[in-house]
């Protein structure tokens, strides 16, 4: 099913493509029926990559398996055919022919995930963090929705966006901007979390209130996934996906008693983490001279949250 990052001027994090249509979005092929592109096929052991340019984006093989390696941890558990077989990826060289291209995507995306074809479709904009962080953002909405999807189901909008946010930062050897922007993340700006599980996209006013959104989306998911507790997170989802309801899970699985428990736990949580990121105590990976400024990642921008200059 389709997927969308949507970009905003000043601040704006990805927007989210409505929820699954009643009939299936249209099928993406092995090697496309109409000969409007000229497709190059490029094969590594975990994906079938195919590129509209001659020259396929610098190192691209290396680098999804790369990307594969630090995906299998988190995802094989939703996807274990991601072990044996092939994710498809189409890479078109240019917008353009994205937009023009068989998939017809929409005009406002930057990429397109088909979990029932085991497919996703970007585009390339000549910078490859860029595009490794579509590429990233969306196979976790390809190896998530299929898991859902094997019980008829659809995640919760903030979990599969988190999710899907959680592996795109994760794309950067360092540490992306996402986790770095959660540090300065003001309490004002959060939602409660009693109305934020709730919320949808499409409910929001502002490319702010969106960005904060996505931002509180991906720390929902950091807190839940954490090392310790990856086989929590799984009955979170397993439970989620058999019809309980989000109170019950977090229950069963977290001992949380509801959106204002979580709140609190939540935020005690994200104090620490603020702590050791602004004093570059995270892994050795943060500077203790860290500023966090506005910049341009995979089809978003961001905007300062608070750092200190």
């Amino acid at each position: 099913m389709r997927r969308l990052l949507l970009t905003c001027c000043l601040l704006a994090a990805p927007a989210l493509a409505a929820e699954p249509p009643a009939s299936p979005p249209p099928a993406a092929p092995a090697a496309p029926a109409a000969p409007r592109t000229a497709w190059h096929l490029k094969s590594s052991p975990h994906f079938e990559i195919y590129h509209e340019s001659s020259w396929s984006p610098a190192s691209i093989s290396l680098e999804m398996e790369r990307m594969y390696a630090s995906m299998r941890m988190s995802m094989a558990m939703f996807a274990p055919w991601m072990i044996k077989e092939k994710a498809k990826i189409y890479i078109y060289a240019s917008q353009d022919s994205y937009l023009n291209g068989e998939f017809a995507p929409p005009k406002w995306s930057k990429g397109l995930a088909y979990s029932a074809r085991k497919t996703i479709v970007v585009y390339d904009t000549g910078d490859a963090a860029k595009l490794k962080a579509v590429i990233a953002h969306e196979l976790g909405h390809l190896y998530f929705e299929g898991y859902f999807a094997e019980k008829l189901k659809y995640p919760p909008q903030w979990l599969n966006e988190g999710l899907a946010v959680y592996l795109e930062d994760s794309s950067f050897p360092e540490g992306g901007p996402w986790g770095r922007a959660l540090a300065y993340f003001p309490e004002a700006r959060r939602y409660p979390f009693d109305r934020f599980f709730d919320l949808k996209i499409d409910q929001l006013d502002s490319d702010a209130r969106i960005a904060d959104w996505y931002l509180q989306a991906y720390g929902a998911v950091l807190y839940l996934y954490r090392p310790s507790q990856r086989l929590q997170f799984k009955g979170l989802c397993e439970a989620l996906r058999s019809g309980e309801g989000l109170q019950d899970a977090l229950w069963k699985y977290y001992r949380v008693g509801g959106g204002k428990d979580f709140a609190r736990k939540w935020g005690a949580w994200l104090q620490e983490y603020s702590r050791n990121e602004q004093a570059g105590e995270s892994g050795g990976m943060r500077s203790a001279s860290f500023n966090f400024k506005p910049v341009q990642l995979s089809s978003f921008t961001f905007t300062n949250f608070g750092s200190k200059r």
